[in-house]
């Protein structure tokens, strides 16, 4: 009974020790990649090589991955993170198996590309520069957002030239969409962003319907 009890008290250390991935929770929305970078930074962290904001549909889901060099670097690193906070919030960090790389682009065909935006990142292979707009009437064709955002540079997002839809899950409805661009540079994303966040879209026409908003995907 004594050398049961032992083994199963040794699992979970024993897990977490193989382990280089620490998931930080309870992170405020607007937390940005500087941000959790300060952290490290404040707290000391050993070995990190890497930051990944999780996302679902290319908003934040208050979650971020920590990659580490090393497994030796995870206990000390998690005691670091014992009371730490980001903004006002103090957040939780624990051990975590790799996270899944989410969904970001499915292929469903020869020639379509389904963006899903899930996963560190999003899921996305090419990051930065790529902003998130929501709130689009729900029927909006790609062409239209294009022709919509045409004072603004926009380069392909993974070889598809301008504004990719951003798909609902399956068995869902709703009346607005959410569209996925990639400007030429980080400048050009952020004046999008201040440009269009929080403005409405052809009020001319559909007056306050359309209210949009917009974010750079990190």
């Amino acid at each position: 009974m004594f050398k049961s009890t032992a083994i199963r008290r040794m699992i979970p250390r024993f897990v977490d020790e193989g382990r280089t991935h620490i998931q930080l929770r309870e992170l405020p929305r607007s937390a940005l990649l500087t941000d959790l970078r300060r952290l490290c930074i404040r707290n000391q962290l050993l070995g990190v090589t890497d930051v990944a904001i999780d996302y679902h549909r290319f908003l934040p889901t208050g979650r971020a991955y920590l990659t580490l060099a090393h497994t030796k670097h995870l206990q000390k690193n998690l005691q670091a993170l014992e009371k730490a906070s980001v903004g006002s919030l103090t957040i939780k960090a624990t051990s975590a198996p790799p996270p899944r790389s989410g969904h970001g682009l499915d292929r469903t065909g020869p020639q379509r590309k389904v963006f899903s935006g899930n996963g560190p990142h999003g899921g996305m292979s090419s990051r930065m520069k790529h902003v998130v707009i929501w709130g689009l009437p729900g029927k909006i064709s790609e062409e239209a957002v294009e022709n919509y955002l045409r004072d603004f540079r926009l380069d392909n997002v993974d070889g598809k030239i301008g504004a990719v839809k951003v798909e609902l899950p399956a068995n869902t409805f709703s009346l607005y969409s959410r569209y996925l661009v990639r400007p030429t540079s980080m400048p050009e994303a952020h004046r999008l962003v201040r440009k269009l966040h929080m403005t409405y879209y052809q009020p001319e026409h559909w007056g306050r319907r359309y209210q949009l908003r917009a974010r750079v995907v990190y």
